[in-house]
């Protein structure tokens, strides 16, 4: 079955799905079906966008996708036999065939990622296998000796968030500028974009990956975008034109700082209001709620705030066309992945928010005709160790990544599977992997789909051609 016929399969599945939910007919249905035609006419200048899930803290990438043959399985539940429920029963785990096989390996996903399994099944989810941070290419003998550069501060969650988000020279909490809001000036300089006020959209407050030199963030929640304090309701009772507040910030000034203070604000305020008038309602006749999830620390239903912030995402893209944009960098964030306690537990209910979210998210993307415009990915301050601390494990260095969309060359993995086990060729103690994929190049490969060429993509990851004459990842085809 070729690509265009399991893509074909998986939108009439999820338009079946959509329609016995009552929303075939839904003004987010519509419209984005009325976008995506627009898309596919305009070739690779039509709507693209690309949207980050940085899972905060640390996510356990040995426990997200297991080699199951039996030596590396064996290893595996060897190194974890001290932590309860963290050495998963061969019979629980979730198992994937790639469609490159790995010769004498098989593998499997945690248990609670169903939602995972469902769209890597589907063809429409791929594996980057242990990516981190990294400068140049390193071996355990160069660590050891430290003949190799390195980022900076491995293990601290500070610096590693900012190296990941960064990417300029892997130097920690020294860098102010990430690769999405980078590419984002690409994006602008290459008038990509008529308006680029609305490129780069967080769901989670402020964050180093959208922040580019002339592109700038607008934060938002479900409830829309974040208002100005002192702005959103006038001050005792009075007319909003009355608003004291709103005449000072709009009044002319002659001190340079006052005056480009001013510009700020107002560009804020101007974002807000065309922002708000441009997304959908979610819920009914906008778009629809995710389901709740069943919480595995509670055995109830639960809402799950990983998918409403990707339902407020959809709600944005539905304004795509009346905001005049036609790319969009996203970030949202699920955090509480530092799980040195109680991990089994605490790892199982943030991986079904994950698998359930990326699914629903997904759902939407291909029942609005825009699955192959759209392309969702996972990052993480770093990976843990192999090894545990009695219930939980530690921070580590390289970490196994979901990529989702119809543009992904899916059902497969992607870079180099270590071999399991502690003191392997790839570990620096306890488990802790050094990267075999920068990046550098997984994030240069997303760069690449979202419209960017080669030497932008090298203006933008300076470190990427010290990972070979095509550091690019077969991914996104």
């Amino acid at each position: 079955m070729n690509k265009f016929e399991r893509s074909r399969r998986q939108f009439l599945r999820t338009a079946s799905m959509a329609s016995m939910a009552g929303i075939s007919a839904s003004p987010f249905i519509l419209g984005l079906n009325s976008m995506a035609g627009m898309a596919q006419s305009s070739g690779s200048g039509g709507y693209k966008a690309l949207v980050c899930v940085f899972l905060q803290g640390g996510n356990d990438g040995h426990g997200t996708v297991i080699a199951t043959d039996p030596s590396s399985f064996s290893a595996f539940t060897q190194a974890r036999s001290g932590a309860p429920g963290l050495a998963y029963p061969l019979g629980s785990l979730l198992p994937i065939t790639l469609k490159t096989p790995q010769t004498g390996r098989t593998f499997a996903l945690n248990p609670a990622l169903t939602g995972a399994q469902n769209l890597f099944n589907s063809g429409r989810l791929a594996i980057v296998a242990n990516s981190g941070t990294l400068i140049a290419p390193a071996t355990k003998t160069q660590v050891n000796n430290n003949t190799v550069p390195l980022p900076d501060s491995l293990y601290s969650h500070f610096d590693q968030t900012a190296a990941w988000q960064a990417i300029a020279s892997n130097g920690g909490s020294a860098e102010h500028v990430g690769w999405g809001g980078s590419v984002a000036d690409v994006i602008e300089s290459m008038n990509m974009n008529s308006n680029s006020m609305f490129t780069c959209i967080s769901t989670a407050g402020i964050a180093l990956f959208l922040a580019g030199q002339n592109s700038f963030q607008l934060n938002v929640t479900s409830a829309g975008p974040i208002p100005i304090f002192g702005l959103a309701q006038s001050p005792f009772g009075l007319p909003e034109a009355a608003n004291p507040l709103s005449s000072i910030l709009s009044a002319d000034e002659s001190n340079l700082f006052a005056k480009e203070y001013g510009v700020v604000v107002n560009r804020s305020i101007q974002a807000q209001a065309t922002l708000a008038s441009a997304m959908l309602p979610a819920g009914p006749g906008g778009v629809p709620n995710p389901p709740q999830y069943l919480d595995p620390m509670t055995s109830k239903l639960t809402d799950n705030p990983l998918a409403t912030s990707l339902q407020t995402v959809a709600r944005i893209i539905s304004g795509s066309s009346s905001l005049g944009v036609t790319r969009q960098i996203f970030y949202v964030q699920l955090g509480s992945f530092d799980t040195h306690n109680n991990q089994a537990i605490q790892h199982a209910q943030l991986l079904t928010q994950l698998g359930q979210a990326l699914e629903y998210f997904d759902g939407l993307m291909v029942s609005a005709g825009m699955g192959s415009q759209v392309t969702t990915f996972t990052a993480s301050d770093f990976g843990r160790t192999l090894t545990s601390n009695s219930n939980g494990t530690d921070h580590g260095w390289g970490s196994h990544h979901l990529v989702v969309g119809g543009a992904v060359q899916g059902g497969d993995m992607y870079g180099q599977y270590p071999v399991i086990g502690v003191n392997q060729a790839n570990d620096v103690g306890a488990g802790r992997l050094i990267p075999t994929t920068a990046v550098d190049q997984y994030a240069g490969t997303l760069a690449r789909w979202f419209g960017l060429s080669d030497g932008q993509v090298r203006q933008v990851f300076p470190n990427f051609g010290n990972f070979g004459s095509s550091p690019y990842l077969g991914f996104m085809g």
